[in-house]
């Protein structure tokens, strides 16, 4: 995997983790307390998975990104 796809493996993780968050927000909102828990668990999976599946892997070819990822976060709070 080349670096560039490594970042976009990466930005799509975080996009993803950001929309699953999203849903959990208005899963609270919206949901009884026992769906949400249902549907908390699965979505916390949802997010460990992604994040292992690809960030960790993007990161394993290419460590260096991970100064990348901290700089966005520290200038945007997001990844860019």
């Amino acid at each position: 995997m080349d670096k560039d796809m490594a970042w976009a493996a990466i930005q799509t993780a975080f996009r993803c983790g950001a929309e699953l968050q999203s849903l959990l927000a208005e899963l609270k909102q919206r949901c009884s307390a026992d769906d949400y828990k249902k549907f908390a668990a699965g979505v916390a999976a949802a997010i460990d998975t992604v994040n292992v599946q690809l960030i960790d892997r993007a990161l394993k070819a290419h460590p260096d990104l991970e100064d990348r990822i901290e700089s966005d976060l520290k200038k945007a709070g997001r990844i860019t």
